[in-house]
């Protein structure tokens, strides 16, 4: 799990709602009317609605309760803990299948670029295993855990 610069454990949860603008509005006044302490933001749409993904700069424990208050809104169908994990994308000539293999992450390649999955510190093991050159790192992304 990534640490903040104040020691502190990041948190991620992932919300699902309906409701459109309405409820995005509500979401965030809840976020900012709470204090919530928000490190990162990301929001998309799928078939069911609408998914906000949260990174909380909190212990756990503060993080199951806004996780509480969060799924007590109207709108919100689904509130829990996500998974993080580290993406990139690798632009290499090298045998990238056994550093993916040695270092316990999901990879595949696609038209000449390699892209990589897994926890942060399997990601950083597997790019300096690679000596990869040529890398974008998309940063930690949430996947939800337990059906979320």
């Amino acid at each position: 799990m990534p640490e903040a610069a104040t020691g502190v454990a990041m948190n991620t949860i992932e919300v699902r709602f309906t409701g459109g603008m309405l409820a995005l509005n509500r979401l965030l006044m809840t976020l900012q009317n709470k204090r919530m302490p928000v490190a990162g933001f990301t929001l998309g749409r799928d078939g069911d609605g609408m998914r906000a993904t949260i990174l909380l700069d909190c212990q756990p424990e503060s993080a199951l309760r806004y996780t509480a208050l969060i799924s007590a809104l109207e709108d919100v169908s689904e509130a829990g803990p996500a998974e993080t994990i580290e993406v990139a994308m690798i632009s290499t000539s090298g045998d990238w299948r056994e550093a993916a293999e040695r270092s316990g992450i999901e990879a595949h390649e696609d038209e000449g670029t390699v892209v990589a999955s897994g926890a942060s510190e399997k990601v950083d093991d597997f790019l300096a295993t690679l000596g990869a050159r040529d890398v974008v790192r998309l940063g930690p992304v949430a996947r939800p855990e337990g059906g979320v």
